[in-house]
C-alpha cells in the first residue's frame, strides 16, 4: 500500500495529523501489509507529528516488524532526521529503519 501523506493530511504539524497517519499505518500492519509513506510535497514535520505517527507504534510492535513493514520515500533531510531522532529517543533500536532517508 502506498500512502501519499498529503492526500490524508494538509501538513505534518500536529498530533492529530500524526494520528491520522498512524491509523493508516496501524490498519496496514494489522493485515500484515507493507506500507510505503510518500512524503512528496512535505517540507517539514514536527516532533508531535512524528511521535503520534511513528513512535506511538513502538509499544505494540517490535522494531524489526516495523522496519520490515514501513517504508519511507521522498523525504528531505529535516524529515529524515526528525524521524530518526524521535525513534532513537524512545529507545527503539538505532533507527536504521530509516537509514535510506
Amino acid at each position: 500500500m502506498v500512502v501519499r501523506v498529503l492526500d490524508y493530511v494538509s501538513s505534518c504539524d500536529s498530533n492529530d495529523q500524526g494520528e491520522e497517519i498512524r491509523a493508516l499505518i496501524s490498519n496496514s500492519l494489522e493485515t500484515n501489509d507493507t506500507i510505503t509513506l510518500d512524503f512528496s510535497g512535505v517540507t517539514n514535520v514536527t516532533s508531535s507529528f512524528v511521535n503520534s505517527a511513528f513512535v506511538s507504534l513502538s509499544p505494540n510492535y517490535s522494531f524489526d516488524f516495523l522496519k520490515s513493514k514501513i517504508k519511507i520515500e521522498r523525504v528531505n533531510r529535516q524529515i529524515g532526521n526528525m524521524i530518526r531522532t524521535r525513534m532513537s529517543s524512545k529507545k527503539t533500536k538505532p533507527s536504521d529503519m530509516f537509514a535510506n532517508l
